[in-house]
């Protein structure tokens, strides 16, 4: 009677014993498989589980599992929760006795509501009449989701051991039960220090109800994590299509929407979702490769190297394709794409940097001064100065220039100009997920703390590619049970983060790093540094994707250890990483030369066949000549005395383009035999008029002092704008030849 008020089911018909095989579907509506049984799941006998690990369950998950009522409710918790909800006006929480978590594993799918809290509390009350708390907990340890695909607490010691459950110490027993609260969260692997901590709590709660003592529990607390470098695997099956979208679905279903196990491997459940088979099997295939069209990198000759991607169809958030690394050994595998955060390197400037100082009123045409700069954060933090990768500073460059070149000076003062809060702030609006400890300078170059993954990025660079609009990600459209009742239903969700014009001038401004320029302009130098192309373009890899516009930005972190390029085009947008899942230097790992490849190999497979358009262009956009050399902090028209290759065509958000010349070219006389010298009687020929850039002088001793601070080893010079020598003369025939004569002072 109580099963039919609570509308929950009877231990007698559970949900799992019907064994029909849940189906996954593609975004067509075509099967792809069917929810395999391939997880890491090893019975074992509870005499074979040591008793710490069987306390360590016990003191952090239910307290008084031996001592509650046989029907199995913990009265004192689940009024808690009760008082917890009338205040909060939310769903039930806790409350959940071990004999609830049972139930719900085997017949419930969590949807945080009051009833769903009921029916496990009712399911509960049927497992613990008929079955022994012994029955109970050695079922429980063996079902319970621990994390890292592992079911059960002997499948979880092989996988973050590589030992038997029988083998394992009071630390690992705590960080195991420590894990059963929520196993992304605590994962050891991915959050080694929430993992710690959730492990000690355990160890203070088996000390404080006198499992252990006082002095056990002080010394497991200074045990390191000791994980196993090569995990041992139970038997399974991975050998199932499109695993590592596969996998990500079963993980969502699970820790997001709480369907059980039981029910998504036997409860008949129609999946549907947005894999799109054809960007999948290109992704698969260029993360597999590396990327070798471009032929940089040797798969084999790197086997430790890894790589992972994330295409997303940007105007719906669809995930149309995952790839956590480049071989899926195992099921419910490390997936890198989705759990390993590093540290994005440049390629959160578009998002963190130049969006917010569009927003800010700044413009492309925008004039900085790349050259080195100290930055006292004060309040005891120690002063910042930000360095150029390549060792080179050019002077009066615009935004533009700044982010086809990944100019880090530019990058810093930009964030610090329209500051930190603000830039952070709309990066989380555009769904990457920065927190409080991101706000820094050094976040403006990627120094992020707990971000970013592959998905992270392309969901933040999906606002972009949709006009301004963040859209939700989603793998499951929508889930439905064998009698048709909906059990997920996830429609397409956005939100305004930008302005449409914002969006489009920023689109157009990421256009220019996979493009080559002439090279003309904007400080080109002799050697390595003449070819004046964007960090995405090269003449042997050039990682736009034919045929379709494309924009997109590079990464590498500090010492080559991350190598980053996200990217997008009108329909598709994709992330790609690459480096050691333990963070190590590889010499000349770049976002462009690795990362990028990869990109245009999976979006060019990906959307062959399909018609190429444009970015839609919005109101409230104009174009406008520049001077790419106007004063710092300014954008200026062109002037009569602007030299052809320093004229460049912008977009703008209307209203922002410039209305004033620049004022920054003058005309000086100088000695026709040497232009470095101004003109004067001394000279003796007739003097020459040259059109020089009146730029703002930096002293050598402000170098010294800059290049010191930067660490330059090579002299202060290096550190000099290079556009400095379109300055004017300093010196004239007449001072010239008295300096040389020595007859003036230093």
């Amino acid at each position: 009677m109580a099963a039919a008020y609570f509308g929950g089911p009877s231990l007698l018909s559970p949900a799992g014993t019907l064994s029909i095989s849940s189906t996954i579907y593609d975004s067509g509506g075509n099967i792809v498989a069917s929810v395999p049984d391939g997880i890491d799941r090893a019975p074992v006998a509870l005499s074979d589980i040591p008793q710490t690990v069987q306390s360590a369950f016990i003191a952090i998950e239910d307290k008084r599992f031996y001592q509650n009522f046989n029907d199995g409710l913990d009265v004192r918790g689940l009024a808690r929760a009760l008082v917890a909800d009338l205040h909060g006006g939310g769903s039930l929480q806790g409350a959940s006795t071990i004999s609830d978590q049972l139930a719900k594993n085997l017949y419930l799918q969590d949807n945080g509501g009051i009833l769903y809290k009921l029916k496990e509390l009712w399911l509960g009350v049927q497992l613990s009449a008929r079955n022994s708390r012994s029955s109970i907990l050695n079922q429980y340890l063996n079902v319970i989701y621990l994390g890292d695909g592992a079911y059960g607490v002997q499948a979880a010691s092989l996988a973050y051991f590589g030992v038997p459950v029988n083998q394992l110490d009071l630390p690992q027993a705590a960080l195991l039960g420590g894990l059963a609260q929520a196993p992304s969260t605590y994962d050891p692997r991915v959050n080694p220090a929430a993992a710690l901590t959730r492990r000690n709590e355990v160890l203070q709660a088996m000390a404080t109800q006198g499992v252990i003592t006082a002095g056990q529990a002080s010394a497991a607390e200074q045990a390191p994590l000791e994980l196993s470098s090569q995990p041992a695997r139970v038997a399974a099956n991975t050998n199932y299509p499109d695993a590592w979208f596969v996998d990500a679905v079963i993980e969502q279903l699970q820790t997001v929407d709480h369907i059980s196990p039981q029910q998504l491997t036997t409860g008949g459940l129609n999946i549907y979702t947005t894999l799109d088979p054809t960007a999948q099997a290109a992704a698969d295939k260029a993360v597999a490769n590396l990327g070798q069209a471009g032929g940089k990198l040797s798969a084999k000759a790197n086997p430790e190297l890894q790589a992972a991607e994330v295409v997303m169809d940007p105007q719906t958030g669809d995930v149309l394709a995952i790839v956590g690394g480049r071989q899926h050994t195992a099921a419910m595998a490390y997936d890198r794409a989705l759990q390993a955060e590093r540290q994005p390197g440049s390629s959160i400037k578009p998002l963190v940097d130049y969006t917010p100082a569009l927003l800010s009123g700044m413009t492309p045409g925008t004039v900085v001064d790349d050259s080195l700069h100290t930055f006292h954060p004060g309040a005891g933090a120690p002063a910042y100065t930000p360095v150029n990768d390549n060792g080179v500073y050019y002077g009066l460059t615009t935004l533009t220039e700044a982010l086809r070149r990944s100019v880090n000076t530019v990058a810093v003062q930009v964030l610090n100009r329209i500051g930190i809060q603000t830039g952070v702030a709309t990066a989380q609006k555009m769904g990457l997920p920065l927190t409080n400890k991101d706000t820094n300078l050094a976040v403006a170059l990627g120094g992020t703390t707990d971000c970013c993954t592959p998905l992270d990025m392309v969901d933040a660079y999906a606002t972009l590619a949709n006009g301004g609009y963040h859209v939700t990600p989603r793998l499951v459209t929508k889930v439905v049970a064998p009698d048709g009742s909906v059990l997920v239903n996830n429609p397409v969700s956005k939100v305004r983060a930008i302005p449409a014009n914002v969006s489009y001038v920023m689109t157009q401004m990421l256009e220019t790093v996979d493009q080559p320029q002439p090279n003309q302009g904007w400080n080109v130098l002799s050697g390595p540094l003449d070819s004046n192309w964007g960090t995405g373009y090269d003449a042997s890899v050039q990682d736009n994707v034919p045929g379709w516009p494309t924009a997109g930005k590079t990464g590498t972190t500090n010492s080559n250890q991350d190598a980053w390029y996200v990217g997008y085009t009108p329909k598709m947008a994709a992330a790609v990483w690459l480096g050691y899942d333990q963070p190590q230097p590889f010499p000349s790992l770049y976002g462009g030369v690795y990362a990028g490849p990869i990109f245009r190999d999976t979006l060019t497979a990906a959307l062959a066949g399909q018609t190429p358009t444009d970015f839609p262009q919005p109101a409230g956009v104009v174009q406008s000549p520049i001077d790419i050399k106007s004063a710092p902090w300014t954008v200026a028209l062109p002037s009569a005395l602007t030299p052809g290759a320093d004229v460049r065509t912008e977009w703008f958000v209307a209203g922002t383009q410039p209305t004033q010349q620049s004022t920054t070219w003058v005309q000086a006389q100088v000695d026709p035999n040497d232009p470095t010298l101004g003109w004067d009687m001394a000279c003796g020929d007739l003097p020459e008029t040259k059109t020089f850039l009146n730029r703002p002088p930096v002293s050598p001793a402000q170098d010294r002092q800059l290049a010191l601070a930067a660490g330059v080893q090579n002299g202060w010079r290096s550190v000099v704008p290079v556009d400095m020598v379109e300055a004017p003369p300093t010196q004239t025939c007449s001072t010239y030849q008295a300096s040389a004569n020595g007859t003036t002072g230093g």
